[in-house]
Formats: structure tokens, sequence, C-alpha cells
């Protein structure tokens, strides 16, 4: 894949990193190309699924989600499909990493408290085919960094 996308498709990505509301008239002034040129590289881009989606990102804290915590999960080997499409109906479930190790899958879980955390802990280990959970508070965030470094 990374032989198909060229620097200025790479500069174009680093720009809406950035901001995804820069204007493609802007990114077209600053590399010197034509607006349309942008517009034609982004729709490309999206075609081919390097963009996913352009979104905002919202402070954890000020929407009641201050509390970070990562459940690592064993489980039954033959649940295991199941209980990852349970998972991913959870709400407070904002990712799930199929790993490799003692355990099968780590989840990262947002909340607001400890409270919510323990009754969504409590949710994970009564899932058919969780067999045993452990789970790590994240005290504080040093880097949680979403850009991908072109």
């Amino acid at each position: 894949m990374s032989n198909e996308i060229d620097e200025i498709d790479r500069e174009i990505l680093r720009r809406l990193q950035d901001d995804a509301r820069i204007a493609f008239r802007k990114i077209a002034e600053d590399l010197e190309v034509s607006e349309s040129t942008i517009f034609v590289r982004v729709k490309k881009l999206q075609e081919k699924g390097v963009i996913k989606r352009f979104t905002i990102m919202i402070s954890p804290e000020k929407v009641d989600k201050g509390l970070t915590a990562f459940v690592l999960i064993k489980v039954n080997p033959r649940r295991y499909p199941l209980v990852l499409e349970i998972l991913k109906k959870n709400k407070d479930v904002y990712g799930i990493f199929d790993v490799t190790g003692n355990y099968y899958t780590i989840t990262k879980v947002r909340t607001g408290n400890r409270e919510t955390l323990a009754k969504i802990i409590d949710e994970i280990g009564l899932i058919d085919g969780v067999t045993s959970t452990e789970t790590a508070i994240v005290l504080r965030n040093i880097k949680d960094e979403i850009r991908i470094n072109l």
C-alpha cells in the first residue's frame, strides 16, 4: 500500500490529521497544486480505504469518560468469536485487541468512575466463554497518539 501513496498524498494526510476541517483550497495553496487535485486525491484515498473517516477528538474527561482501564481477558477458544461479538456491542469498550500471550484479548474501557468500571468488569466476566479477567486502571495518560506518522 505504501508504494501507492506518493509524497503529495502523504502531505495531504498529514494536514488532514492535524485538522480534518482544513479547506482543500488551503492544502492546494500550500502544496502548489490545484484544489481539484486535492479533491480527487482525497476521494481516491477514501476509496482505497486509506482515509477511513473524518472525525473530531473529544476530551474524555469533559464527557464523564475520564477513567480508562485495560481489561485482559482469557477465553474458552471455542467461545472466542461470540465473546468478541458481545464485547463489540458494549458502548464502554473503545478498543478490542486480539493479542498473543496469556490472554486472548485486551479491551480498552472508558467510563466515568470506579463503580461503573466494576459493573463493566462484572458484565465481561459473565459473558459465556470468558474464563478470567485482569484489569489495569490507567493512572496517567503519558501518550495516547491516534495520528499515524507518515
